[in-house]
């Protein structure tokens, strides 16, 4: 969380990151300069790059926010990918309330997952490890978490110039201008309405949906960050 309430989220489930985050004097982190804790997002550690983006989103909502941009935040960032029309759709992730969902739109299904002991699960859908499964699917769905563990390059690589594609998930909360210039359609992804009920609610352990608002970017409706920008800072 930013001075000014904006707020961050990120993927806390990599390499040891939820134990080292647990045990990190995080008073370390108060009053510490945002652009100089934005570049652990380049580093080796999995903690450091988890904060970092952290605060990359938190910046980045600051901007979406100050600026007055309008976020649609009516409409489901899947249903732009007209999942009607679609024939094979790639999950990256696994993203069980989405399955029954996309089982109900006739279309088949694989999903891409990392983690051994999902490769296990069976239902409507086909599973596997291996990315270049998805140049086969004309619609895909990537987790934000991509941004932490840097697989969305190679997922990115297997995905065909056809395929519309949606980033999803509170991490995917950064300014979606270097995304959507590598070929991804829609950014749906979560902003907070009340920062200090949100504060409340994980201090009482609570989910935080009532403290938060999802919403979506389209590639072609989105100005570009340089319109976010003051134009004293255009200029100088």
């Amino acid at each position: 969380m930013l001075a000014d309430g904006s707020c961050g989220f990120f993927y806390a489930g990599f390499d040891g990151t939820k134990a080292a985050l647990r045990a990190m004097d995080t008073r370390m982190l108060e009053g510490a300069s945002a652009l100089e804790l934005i570049g652990k997002c380049l580093g080796d550690d999995p903690l450091d790059r988890a904060i970092g983006f952290g605060v990359l989103n938190a910046v980045s909502q600051h901007l979406l926010r100050s600026s007055g941009v309008t976020l649609d935040q009516a409409t489901d960032p899947v249903g732009h990918l007209d999942l009607e029309t679609a024939s094979h759709v790639g999950m990256v992730g696994f993203f069980p309330p989405l399955v029954k969902r996309l089982a109900a739109a006739n279309a088949r299904l694989t999903i891409i997952e990392k983690d051994q002991e999902l490769l296990s699960r069976t239902g409507p859908f086909d599973i596997t490890s291996a990315p270049a499964a998805l140049s086969a699917c004309d619609r895909v769905l990537i987790t934000g978490s991509t941004l932490i563990n840097n697989t969305l390059d190679e997922v990115l690589e297997h995905c065909t110039s056809r395929a519309q594609i949606a980033l999803i998930g509170p991490t995917a909360s950064c300014l979606p201008d270097p995304l959507f210039e590598q070929g991804i359609s829609v950014i749906g992804s979560v902003t907070v309405r009340d920062s200090a009920l949100l504060h409340r609610l994980l201090e009482a352990g609570e989910a935080w949906d009532d403290a938060t608002t999802k919403y979506c970017i389209r590639s072609d409706q989105y100005p570009g960050s340089a319109s976010l920008l003051p134009s004293h800072h255009l200029a100088s």
